[in-house]
């Protein structure tokens, strides 16, 4: 992957978008997004692409038409080559194991082997579904017949086969009428136990007086019996060479219809007993409350003598599996099945008995996550032959140490109600780690989308996923978007992973909501970098100053330097009398022995504060980034702002030592000033200032990312309010 071309259009919060990265300098490109700019609508863009499910849109206007281009060397990306992570989302990590639980030779075999059992099985199960009119045949075998989670559709079916030497009855109805997915009728079945063994204690009472149906010796002859009996003769061979059926009462019958006859008479009979319809009735009233078990009701109407079978309603759940096995559409695809999968059983356990020996990749993978990452819990995998058996995610077993160091093994479910979320977040972290190991592997092409990934981490687990980065990237087959709205790690990256020149980014959205890709800037010492040469700019040498007074406070306390750039950043006895002058020769301390650039006048400063910030309002085509622009913006609007305050409340009759205040001046100010002037129309414009400035104003290694995520336009807005005052 040499370079990557996007352009989108309509794309959930992204209204235009249009990019090209290149990865011949570096496989990490970093974008820094503000909160709200673009970064999840990004992520959400490239997560349809890899999945391929749902399409790119924008969400308050499904009308409008999205574009979703992504390019790879001029052509259009594969789906399989794109993998979005954002450290919130569960990841499955079912295809990873596999190829890296087992050596490549074995997996090939393996491979070989199952798709021969596969095939056969798939079309059992298209067959199955058929007959049975279950939606997913195949997790229905799994739910109903594995015992604790344990188990795979290939040992079921095997050990159902076994069960199918005797007659098993076919019941004839749609699968989840009965069996349905919200447990429905499970639930009735449950409610109403009463009333359904009422029903069948009076069946079996009408029953036990058939003449027909008998209960003797131990022995009984109900609907079933009838049914498989019927069944036998059905071809009328039976009957063809003169034999006949004697019943108990020496009535004789001589024919398949005679028989069904006979049967439908004597369910007839039992049926229309009053007394049984009347809880029959009740029965059925019961159901129509509920408009789910339509279905259901449809069923029993037609075979009110499966109620005996029902209430016992998971082992009628099996009955009717192995019904729909042994019946003879299917049970001719099940033998071709076990015929296959017998011939092949033995070189699959083979290969999976090999593969359980190799065991060095994970181990080495889960040693990696625990010496790097910081969480309360250990981890090993469980089922390692059951993930190759199966494909599916290993089951990873849990435990933490208690107070004597042993280890106690717990349940993931208990993990997840004491864990932080930043412990979650590392847990899913494994996840991921497997993945890229099996892409490893596989050499499989990967463009790795990374959306806030180390958000809500703790410092240690944040250099732990930028070290397995750094890690990643060491692989020709990666290439890397990390998306962070977090300035410390988009700084921090840049720094370890030497991220730099056309593979920074800072991002913004203009007022269209199109997506525009800055130059990177602000990593490493953003005052020698970006400020300290560079005071010829007006913009900059004032931004000098609230870092250059931060210095001067750590160092020399509140000494007269201290007081005199103080008198800069708030409204005092002598704001607007000090000169450039006086303020360069203060800050030409602090520039590494290079010396201020800009000219020494008499000029005030304030003045050039307020010109300078008219400037910016009026430029056209303004880098809304420049982090100069933002904070001179700042001072001049906290000046206007106590400005307006001062002479507000002097004109409600406060004096000057009304004003005096030994530290944070602005809010005490403000303070007083919604208690001395409750009523001032203004109040708002004041409020805002005291919202979007403080920070913007005390400079420190931490307070940068205000100054990036706020937007210029809304400090523009808000000057020019300030001005109005």
């Amino acid at each position: 992957m040499n370079k990557l071309s996007l352009d989108w259009e309509n794309c959930f919060g992204i209204k235009e978008l249009k990019q090209d990265f290149k990865f011949d300098k570096g496989k990490i490109q970093l974008i820094y997004a503000p909160n709200g700019t673009m970064k999840t609508s990004f992520a959400n863009t490239m997560k349809c692409i890899e999945i391929g499910k749902n399409k790119p849109s924008d969400r308050l206007n499904s009308s409008l038409v999205s574009k979703y281009e992504v390019k790879i060397d001029d052509n259009d990306i594969s789906p399989q080559m794109i993998y979005v992570i954002n450290g919130d989302d569960e990841i499955d990590s079912s295809a990873a194991f596999v190829n890296f639980l087992a050596s490549k030779d074995l997996k090939d075999k393996y491979d070989a082997i199952y798709a021969k059992i596969t095939k056969e099985k798939d079309a059992l199960m298209t067959k199955l579904k058929t007959v049975s009119q279950s939606s997913d045949c195949e997790k229905e075998l799994l739910e109903t017949f594995s015992s604790k989670g344990k188990g795979n559709i290939f040992s079921i079916l095997d050990d159902l086969y076994s069960q199918l030497t005797v007659p098993f009855s076919h019941y004839e109805f749609r699968y989840n009428d009965v069996f349905d997915k919200k447990g429905a009728v499970k639930g009735f079945v449950e409610k109403y136990k009463h009333d359904l063994q009422n029903y069948i204690a009076k069946y079996d009472d009408l029953l036990s007086q058939s003449t027909f149906y008998q209960k003797k010796n131990g022995h009984s002859f109900g609907t079933f019996q009838a049914s498989q009996l019927c069944g036998s003769v059905e071809d009328e061979s039976f009957f063809a060479v003169d034999h006949k059926i004697v019943l108990s009462n020496q009535e004789e019958i001589s024919s398949t219809d005679a028989l069904k006859q006979k049967i439908k008479e004597e369910q007839d009979k039992i049926l229309n007993d009053k007394n049984l319809k009347k809880i029959f009735d009740s029965i059925t009233k019961a159901i129509d409350k509920n408009a789910d078990l339509r279905g259901f009701k449809s069923v029993i109407e037609n075979h009110p003598e499966w109620i005996a079978e029902i209430v016992n309603y998971d082992d009628f759940k099996k009955k009717v599996w192995l019904g729909h096995l042994y019946f003879k559409d299917v049970k001719p695809f099940l033998d071709e099945y076990k015929k296959v999968f017998d011939e092949n059983k033995s070189d699959l356990q083979s290969v999976i008995t090999k593969a359980g020996e190799q065991k060095d990749k994970w181990k080495d993978i889960i040693e990696l996550y625990e010496s790097r990452f910081h969480v309360p819990f250990h981890v090993s995998i469980d089922n390692q032959e059951d993930i190759i058996l199966k494909s599916e995610a290993a089951k990873l077993k849990f435990s933490y140490d208690d107070e004597n160091g042993n280890a106690v093994d717990t349940e993931k479910d208990k993990l997840d109600l004491i864990l932080s979320r930043g412990e979650k977040r590392a847990f899913i972290i494994l996840q991921f780690i497997f993945d890229m190991e099996s892409r490893k592997s596989t050499n499989q092409e990967t463009l790795l989308v990374m959306d806030d990934i180390s958000e809500s981490f703790d410092y240690q687990n944040k250099y732990a996923i930028i070290e397995y980065i750094k890690d990643l990237s060491l692989d020709k087959n990666f290439c890397f978007l990390i998306l962070t709205h977090n300035y410390d790690f988009y700084r921090t990256v840049s720094l370890r992973l030497d991220v730099r020149g056309e593979n920074l980014w800072l991002v913004e959205k203009n007022e269209k909501r199109h997506i525009q890709f800055n130059k990177g800037e602000y990593t490493g010492n953003v005052f020698v970098n970006a400020f300290i040469g560079h005071d010829d700019d007006d913009k900059i040498f004032i931004s000098m100053l609230p870092f250059v007074r931060n210095l001067i406070e750590y160092t020399e306390g509140e000494s007269s330097d201290y007081l005199k750039l103080t008198s800069c950043l708030h409204q005092k006895n002598d704001t607007k009398s000090i000169t450039i002058t006086e303020v360069a020769n203060i800050m030409e301390k602090f520039t590494q022995n290079k010396g201020i650039k800009h000219n020494k006048t008499l000029d005030k400063f304030y003045d050039l504060v307020m010109k300078t910030a008219d400037a910016i309002v009026a430029a056209q085509n303004l880098n809304s980034i420049k982090i100069e622009n933002k904070i001179v913006l700042s001072i001049a609007i906290r000046l206007l702002a106590e400005q307006y305050m001062h002479d507000a409340m002097i004109k409600a009759g406060k004096t000057e030592n009304d004003f005096k205040t030994s530290s944070n001046q602005t809010g005490n100010w403000t303070r007083k000033y919604k208690e001395f002037c409750p009523n001032d129309s203004k109040a708002s414009v004041i409020e805002e200032v005291n919202m979007m400035t403080p920070e913007l104003i005390h400079l420190n290694s931490f307070m940068y990312e205000p100054l990036i995520d706020m937007s210029v336009n809304h400090l523009i807005t808000l000057y020019s309010k300030c001005k109005d005052l």
